[in-house]
Protein backbone atom coordinates (compact mmCIF):
# COMPACT_ATOMS: atom_id res chain seq x y z
CA UNK A 1 0.00 0.00 0.00
CA UNK A 2 0.85 3.41 -0.95
CA UNK A 3 2.28 6.00 2.43
CA UNK A 4 -0.17 8.86 2.91
CA UNK A 5 1.62 11.31 1.06
CA UNK A 6 2.43 10.17 -1.77
CA UNK A 7 -0.08 11.45 -3.80
CA UNK A 8 1.78 14.42 -3.67
CA UNK A 9 4.86 12.83 -5.18
CA UNK A 10 2.52 11.42 -8.33
CA UNK A 11 2.23 14.76 -9.16
CA UNK A 12 5.25 16.63 -8.27
CA UNK A 13 7.44 13.70 -10.24
CA UNK A 14 5.24 12.36 -13.45
CA UNK A 15 6.71 9.77 -15.24
CA UNK A 16 6.81 10.56 -19.32
CA UNK A 17 4.62 8.12 -20.24
CA UNK A 18 1.73 9.89 -17.48
CA UNK A 19 2.93 12.81 -18.45
CA UNK A 20 1.90 12.40 -22.63
CA UNK A 21 -1.22 11.20 -21.52
CA UNK A 22 -1.96 13.86 -19.52
CA UNK A 23 -1.61 16.00 -22.90
CA UNK A 24 -4.30 14.11 -24.01
CA UNK A 25 -6.65 14.19 -21.01
CA UNK A 26 -6.51 17.87 -20.50
CA UNK A 27 -7.53 19.37 -23.82
CA UNK A 28 -10.26 21.13 -23.93
CA UNK A 29 -13.08 20.28 -26.01
CA UNK A 30 -16.86 20.04 -26.43
CA UNK A 31 -18.03 17.50 -23.59
CA UNK A 32 -15.34 20.45 -21.35
CA UNK A 33 -17.43 23.25 -21.87
CA UNK A 34 -20.71 22.67 -19.92
CA UNK A 35 -18.18 21.90 -16.72
CA UNK A 36 -17.28 26.01 -16.77
CA UNK A 37 -20.35 28.04 -18.26
CA UNK A 38 -21.35 28.36 -14.47
CA UNK A 39 -17.97 30.65 -14.10
CA UNK A 40 -18.96 33.02 -16.58
CA UNK A 41 -15.49 34.05 -17.57
CA UNK A 42 -15.50 37.15 -19.56
CA UNK A 43 -13.49 39.87 -21.28
CA UNK A 44 -11.52 41.64 -18.86
CA UNK A 45 -11.25 39.34 -16.29
CA UNK A 46 -8.06 37.81 -13.91
CA UNK A 47 -8.61 34.22 -14.03
CA UNK A 48 -6.72 31.82 -11.31
CA UNK A 49 -5.87 28.51 -12.99
CA UNK A 50 -5.51 26.39 -9.91
CA UNK A 51 -3.91 23.16 -11.32
CA UNK A 52 -3.30 24.51 -14.76
CA UNK A 53 -1.51 20.99 -15.98
CA UNK A 54 0.32 21.75 -19.21
CA UNK A 55 -1.47 24.34 -20.25
CA UNK A 56 -4.58 23.69 -22.19
CA UNK A 57 -7.24 25.35 -20.10
CA UNK A 58 -5.28 28.04 -19.44
CA UNK A 59 -5.39 29.16 -23.56
CA UNK A 60 -8.68 29.14 -23.88
CA UNK A 61 -9.69 31.27 -20.76
CA UNK A 62 -7.15 33.63 -22.38
CA UNK A 63 -8.56 33.59 -25.32
CA UNK A 64 -11.91 34.63 -23.32
CA UNK A 65 -10.90 37.29 -20.89
CA UNK A 66 -9.14 39.30 -24.24
CA UNK A 67 -6.27 41.54 -24.13
CA UNK A 68 -7.38 43.61 -21.47
CA UNK A 69 -7.71 40.54 -18.79
CA UNK A 70 -4.87 37.97 -17.62
CA UNK A 71 -4.61 34.43 -16.48
CA UNK A 72 -2.64 33.20 -13.46
CA UNK A 73 -1.58 29.46 -14.15
CA UNK A 74 -0.74 27.74 -10.81
CA UNK A 75 0.59 24.22 -10.69
CA UNK A 76 2.76 22.17 -8.71
CA UNK A 77 4.88 20.02 -10.95
CA UNK A 78 7.49 22.27 -12.96
CA UNK A 79 6.95 20.16 -16.50
CA UNK A 80 3.79 20.95 -16.29
CA UNK A 81 4.48 24.59 -16.04
CA UNK A 82 7.26 24.41 -18.56
CA UNK A 83 4.49 23.22 -20.55
CA UNK A 84 2.05 25.96 -20.41
CA UNK A 85 4.60 28.87 -20.29
CA UNK A 86 5.72 27.48 -23.78
CA UNK A 87 1.88 26.83 -24.94
CA UNK A 88 1.46 30.20 -24.21
CA UNK A 89 4.26 31.68 -26.42
CA UNK A 90 3.52 29.58 -29.12
CA UNK A 91 0.22 30.72 -28.93
CA UNK A 92 1.01 34.21 -29.13
CA UNK A 93 -1.02 34.64 -25.71
CA UNK A 94 2.45 34.86 -23.74
CA UNK A 95 1.42 38.89 -22.44
CA UNK A 96 -1.87 37.22 -21.37
CA UNK A 97 -0.99 34.73 -18.84
CA UNK A 98 1.54 34.19 -15.92
CA UNK A 99 2.66 31.06 -14.95
CA UNK A 100 3.74 29.86 -10.95
CA UNK A 101 5.51 26.92 -9.85
CA UNK A 102 3.70 26.27 -6.16
CA UNK A 103 5.46 25.29 -3.40
CA UNK A 104 2.96 26.39 -0.05
CA UNK A 105 -0.61 26.23 0.05
CA UNK A 106 -0.38 30.31 -0.93
CA UNK A 107 -0.86 31.62 -3.83
CA UNK A 108 1.36 34.14 -4.79
CA UNK A 109 -1.21 37.10 -5.91
CA UNK A 110 -2.90 39.75 -3.91
CA UNK A 111 -5.43 40.29 -1.51
CA UNK A 112 -8.55 40.73 -3.72
CA UNK A 113 -6.75 40.85 -7.18
CA UNK A 114 -8.80 37.91 -9.27
CA UNK A 115 -12.62 37.84 -10.50
CA UNK A 116 -12.28 34.11 -10.68
CA UNK A 117 -10.33 30.98 -9.28
CA UNK A 118 -10.60 28.00 -11.56
CA UNK A 119 -10.10 24.62 -9.96
CA UNK A 120 -10.82 21.38 -12.10
CA UNK A 121 -9.98 17.82 -10.27
CA UNK A 122 -7.44 19.96 -8.47
CA UNK A 123 -8.75 19.98 -4.90
CA UNK A 124 -9.06 16.19 -4.39
CA UNK A 125 -5.20 16.17 -4.18
CA UNK A 126 -4.58 19.12 -2.24
CA UNK A 127 -3.62 18.63 2.09
CA UNK A 128 -6.41 20.88 2.96
CA UNK A 129 -9.40 21.97 0.91
CA UNK A 130 -10.90 24.13 3.31
CA UNK A 131 -7.67 26.18 3.69
CA UNK A 132 -6.96 25.73 -0.27
CA UNK A 133 -10.59 27.21 -0.73
CA UNK A 134 -9.83 29.95 1.94
CA UNK A 135 -7.01 30.90 -0.21
CA UNK A 136 -9.06 31.22 -3.33
CA UNK A 137 -11.76 33.84 -0.94
CA UNK A 138 -8.57 36.32 -0.35
CA UNK A 139 -7.22 36.71 -3.68
CA UNK A 140 -10.90 37.19 -5.04
CA UNK A 141 -12.46 40.42 -5.62
CA UNK A 142 -15.98 41.10 -4.57
CA UNK A 143 -18.16 40.20 -6.94
CA UNK A 144 -15.19 37.20 -7.70
CA UNK A 145 -16.35 33.71 -7.55
CA UNK A 146 -14.57 30.39 -6.78
CA UNK A 147 -15.03 27.61 -9.27
CA UNK A 148 -14.11 24.05 -8.81
CA UNK A 149 -15.24 21.07 -10.62
CA UNK A 150 -14.09 17.37 -8.78
CA UNK A 151 -15.66 13.88 -9.55
CA UNK A 152 -16.32 11.31 -7.12
CA UNK A 153 -15.49 8.10 -7.88
CA UNK A 154 -17.22 6.07 -5.89
CA UNK A 155 -20.02 7.27 -8.39
CA UNK A 156 -18.54 6.50 -11.54
CA UNK A 157 -19.78 3.53 -13.68
CA UNK A 158 -18.65 1.51 -16.69
CA UNK A 159 -20.39 -1.09 -18.73
CA UNK A 160 -20.20 -3.92 -19.44
CA UNK A 161 -17.72 -4.13 -16.76
CA UNK A 162 -19.08 -5.61 -13.38
CA UNK A 163 -19.72 -3.32 -10.63
CA UNK A 164 -17.60 -5.07 -8.40
CA UNK A 165 -14.23 -5.56 -10.57
CA UNK A 166 -14.88 -1.47 -11.37
CA UNK A 167 -14.84 -1.05 -7.73
CA UNK A 168 -11.84 -3.20 -6.89
CA UNK A 169 -10.16 -1.19 -9.35
CA UNK A 170 -11.37 2.38 -7.77
CA UNK A 171 -10.60 1.69 -4.13
CA UNK A 172 -7.15 0.40 -5.28
CA UNK A 173 -6.35 3.66 -7.35
CA UNK A 174 -7.82 5.72 -4.23
CA UNK A 175 -4.16 6.24 -2.83
CA UNK A 176 -3.54 8.61 -5.40
CA UNK A 177 -6.76 10.50 -4.03
CA UNK A 178 -6.73 11.30 -0.88
CA UNK A 179 -10.36 12.00 -0.93
CA UNK A 180 -11.99 10.08 -3.46
CA UNK A 181 -15.57 11.11 -2.99
CA UNK A 182 -14.34 14.76 -2.91
CA UNK A 183 -17.30 15.70 -5.15
CA UNK A 184 -20.11 15.11 -2.47
CA UNK A 185 -18.10 17.04 0.16
CA UNK A 186 -17.20 19.90 -1.77
CA UNK A 187 -20.12 21.81 -0.96
CA UNK A 188 -19.51 21.71 2.92
CA UNK A 189 -15.58 22.68 2.69
CA UNK A 190 -16.34 25.36 0.49
CA UNK A 191 -19.02 26.66 3.15
CA UNK A 192 -16.47 26.02 6.19
CA UNK A 193 -14.16 27.72 3.86
CA UNK A 194 -16.10 30.77 4.37
CA UNK A 195 -18.45 30.71 1.41
CA UNK A 196 -22.06 31.38 2.13
CA UNK A 197 -23.54 32.00 -1.79
CA UNK A 198 -22.64 28.95 -2.99
CA UNK A 199 -24.25 26.88 -5.94
CA UNK A 200 -24.37 23.58 -6.62
CA UNK A 201 -24.57 21.27 -10.14
CA UNK A 202 -24.20 18.06 -10.84
CA UNK A 203 -22.78 17.00 -14.60
CA UNK A 204 -21.86 14.39 -16.76
CA UNK A 205 -20.78 13.73 -20.63
CA UNK A 206 -21.19 10.09 -20.98
CA UNK A 207 -18.89 8.41 -22.80
CA UNK A 208 -19.22 6.31 -25.74
CA UNK A 209 -17.10 6.67 -27.64
CA UNK A 210 -13.77 6.07 -25.47
CA UNK A 211 -12.96 9.37 -24.97
CA UNK A 212 -11.82 9.16 -21.44
CA UNK A 213 -9.68 6.32 -22.38
CA UNK A 214 -6.67 7.87 -20.92
CA UNK A 215 -8.33 8.27 -17.65
CA UNK A 216 -9.88 5.29 -17.34
CA UNK A 217 -5.64 3.76 -18.13
CA UNK A 218 -4.48 6.38 -15.55
CA UNK A 219 -6.68 4.73 -13.01
CA UNK A 220 -5.18 1.02 -14.02
CA UNK A 221 -1.79 2.32 -13.74
CA UNK A 222 -2.53 3.61 -10.34
CA UNK A 223 -4.48 0.19 -9.24
CA UNK A 224 -1.10 -1.85 -10.14
CA UNK A 225 0.78 0.60 -8.22
CA UNK A 226 -1.18 -0.16 -4.96
CA UNK A 227 -0.42 -4.00 -5.27
CA UNK A 228 -3.89 -4.88 -3.83
CA UNK A 229 -5.67 -6.02 -7.08
CA UNK A 230 -3.68 -8.28 -9.33
CA UNK A 231 -2.50 -7.00 -12.69
CA UNK A 232 -4.43 -9.88 -14.32
CA UNK A 233 -7.58 -8.67 -12.80
CA UNK A 234 -7.11 -5.17 -14.09
CA UNK A 235 -5.90 -6.33 -17.36
CA UNK A 236 -9.26 -8.54 -17.51
CA UNK A 237 -11.33 -5.11 -16.94
CA UNK A 238 -9.19 -3.41 -19.31
CA UNK A 239 -10.03 -5.84 -21.92
CA UNK A 240 -13.45 -5.59 -21.28
CA UNK A 241 -13.67 -2.28 -21.94
CA UNK A 242 -11.63 -2.26 -25.33
CA UNK A 243 -14.12 -5.35 -26.51
CA UNK A 244 -17.28 -2.99 -25.56
CA UNK A 245 -15.42 0.00 -27.28
CA UNK A 246 -14.91 -2.72 -30.64
CA UNK A 247 -18.09 -3.64 -30.75
CA UNK A 248 -20.09 0.00 -29.72
CA UNK A 249 -21.29 -1.29 -26.39
CA UNK A 250 -19.17 0.66 -24.25
CA UNK A 251 -20.77 3.87 -21.92
CA UNK A 252 -18.73 5.35 -18.97
CA UNK A 253 -19.89 7.61 -16.31
CA UNK A 254 -17.99 9.77 -14.46
CA UNK A 255 -20.42 12.55 -12.67
CA UNK A 256 -18.74 15.70 -11.75
CA UNK A 257 -20.35 18.62 -8.90
CA UNK A 258 -19.94 21.59 -10.34
CA UNK A 259 -19.69 24.42 -6.78
CA UNK A 260 -19.74 27.54 -8.28
CA UNK A 261 -19.14 30.17 -4.71
CA UNK A 262 -19.61 34.15 -4.23
CA UNK A 263 -17.76 36.42 -3.14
Amino acid sequence: MKNDHSFQDHWVNIEPERMERYETMYRWNPATEMFYTPAKIGAGHIIGDFGCGPGHSAIEFAKRVGPSGHVHAFDINAEFIRRATERAKSSDLGDRISTHLLDSATLPVEDASVDRMIARNTIIYVDNPVETLAEFRRVLRPGGIAHAIEGDWRLTAIEPVPTEEWRAVVEAASWAWPRPEIGRQLYGLARRAGFEDISVQVMTSPDTSGRLNGMIQTVAGYAKEDGAVSEARIDAVLETIELAQSEGTYLGIFPQFIVTAYV
